[in-house]
């Protein structure tokens, strides 16, 4: 059984608040950027680790902020997944899906798009907190890294683990929009 840790969501560096409740950080979120410019973002991070170029020297302030919220959301993740019971008490299970909604969600099954605390599971009982972050991080300075020196990039969490999890944050993100109207 792996150690579970309690820790601060950061969100007091990219908001003008200190947001701990991870369910209030996503609606917040939603108004900063969205899940899909994130995943694009991982792409192209992944893009660029791969590639002999470095990452655009011109938008590394960008690339840090983006770090940071997106080290958010994985903490946020991880807050969701420590504590299934708030989870489970404001009914996220409970949404249905027309035909069209379920073709835009991209990295998710049926039963992990009915349930995102699934993904957040595998997720965290497969690699610690400390992992998923630090994986995240080496990541990122591969894409930052020319080829001069080789880029030595190792991501022990699979980068469809970041999808699956920004993804799985995104379906949670419009639940509670849906239920505070």
């Amino acid at each position: 059984m792996m150690k579970m840790f309690e820790l601060t969501l950061d969100s007091y560096y990219w908001t003008k608040d200190q947001v701990e409740c991870p369910y209030e950080l996503l609606v917040l979120l939603k108004e900063q950027a969205g899940m899909e410019y994130f995943h694009q973002q991982l792409d192209h991070y992944c893009l660029y680790s791969l590639s002999h170029v470095m990452y655009d020297r011109r938008r590394v302030s960008e690339v840090i902020y983006d770090t940071i919220v997106f080290q958010s959301i994985i903490k946020l993740g991880y807050k969701i997944f420590i504590n299934p019971e708030e989870f489970n008490r404001r009914n996220f299970c409970e949404y249905h899906f027309s035909e069209k909604r379920l073709q835009e969600v991209k990295y998710l099954d049926l039963n992990e798009t009915e349930n995102p605390y699934i993904v957040f599971e595998n997720i965290f009982k497969k690699h610690r907190i400390e992992k998923v972050s630090k994986s995240f991080f080496n990541l990122i300075l591969a894409a930052m890294a020319d080829d001069t020196y080789g880029k030595d990039f190792v991501c022990s969490v699979s980068i469809l683990d970041y999808h699956k999890l920004l993804e799985a944050c995104k379906l949670i993100q419009q639940r509670c929009l849906t239920s505070e109207r």
